[in-house]
């Protein structure tokens, strides 16, 4: 599903996740799914928790090298972050108000959910056998072939389904 902030970005594993977080250093633009977000948060919060930890042997090197390594996956967490708002088709500054955010994403992601289930259900349910006597107006056929087009991107019909539906209205 396509937003203002672009394509609908895809789900990754963990170790790709962590890659693309750390290669879209300052890339603040586009979306970020919720496995690249979540693992990639992950990595950042046990790091620093281990990093923490470290600073109590109160080596110097140790705690030069903890600091460069909080210092530096600060920003890659906040673009990360920019994106993942990106996804839920809000602005980036959202994460500035920490508990607002979270909210925001638990709420739109149900909404998400529920709007994507329902709207799936209604057009798994829907019919597609025409009569060849049967009129449809432009705009019906529009909606109709649009609809169609859909649910062949969804995976809902296969490519054989989709002709068959598309040639009946096309009638």
């Amino acid at each position: 599903m396509n937003n203002r902030f672009g394509p609908e970005p895809k789900s990754v594993d963990f170790g790709e996740s962590v890659k693309i977080c750390l290669s879209k250093y300052f890339v603040f633009e586009g979306r970020a799914s919720r496995s690249e977000f979540w693992f990639f948060f992950l990595v950042y919060i046990v790091s620093n928790i281990v990093l923490e930890f470290t600073k109590a042997t109160n080596s110097s090197i140790l705690i030069i090298l903890s600091a460069i390594f909080s210092y530096g996956t600060i920003i890659p967490m906040v673009s990360a972050g920019c994106r993942r708002m990106h996804d839920i088709d809000k602005s980036g500054w959202f994460q500035m108000i920490p508990i607002y955010n979270l909210i925001l994403w638990s709420q739109e992601s149900s909404v998400r959910r529920s709007t994507r289930s329902r709207s799936t259900k209604e057009r798994s349910t829907k019919n597609y056998k025409y009569d060849n006597n049967q009129s449809i107006s432009p705009s019906d056929l529009t909606d109709e072939l649009e609809e169609l087009k859909m649910l062949y991107e969804d995976g809902t019909l296969s490519e054989a389904q989709f002709k068959k539906a598309k040639k009946k209205l096309l009638k």
